[in-house]
């Protein structure tokens, strides 16, 4: 069963203004809050003060599994099956780097998928209030906190320039 967290959202038109009012909920040491935003904006991302993403380290251990797994594999194989051809060396890694290469991208992509799952949330039990509208031309904050301080989160998204301010239980 899903709950639903409680909070007031905020909408806005202008993301100047969305700015900084984020700018003043961190300075003010919030760092619950979630933007909603149409298109995805660099700016947004500073004033949110956002960390590096974990899931470039699960796409790097899957290649350097994928190309070492490659030239074992093929080593492995040349070893267990000798096929001497005019005194060439039995484990040539110029001619395993074309499969080292296809398991590196082979793995690296399944890595990425998993650290993407692992990461995401996506099987939360706790939803966010959201508007449709987020999705066309307007910017919205959500600030999660509890039932008595709605009047005070309230005033304070309308000081900072909320053209509509919603409550959400």
């Amino acid at each position: 069963m899903k709950t639903t967290i409680s909070g007031v959202l905020g909408i806005f038109s202008h993301m100047d203004v969305l700015i900084d009012a984020i700018t003043k909920f961190r300075g003010e040491g919030r760092t619950d809050i979630t933007v909603y935003t149409p298109t995805p904006r660099h700016e947004l991302a500073h004033a949110m003060d956002e960390k590096v993403s974990p899931v470039r380290l699960w796409t790097l251990i899957g290649g350097i599994t994928g190309c070492t797994a490659g030239y074992l594999f093929t080593s492995f194989v040349s070893l267990d099956w000798i096929l001497p051809t005019s005194g060439k060396a039995v484990v040539s890694l110029q001619a395993y780097t074309v499969i080292a290469f296809e398991l590196t991208i082979l793995f690296g992509s399944i890595f990425t998928i998993m650290g993407i799952v692992n990461h995401a949330r996506l099987f939360r039990s706790r939803t966010i209030p959201y508007d449709d509208r987020f999705t066309e031309d307007k910017f919205g904050i959500f600030v999660p906190c509890e039932s008595d301080a709605f009047d005070e989160v309230s005033h304070s998204l309308t000081e900072r320039g909320a053209e509509e301010v919603s409550h959400a239980e």
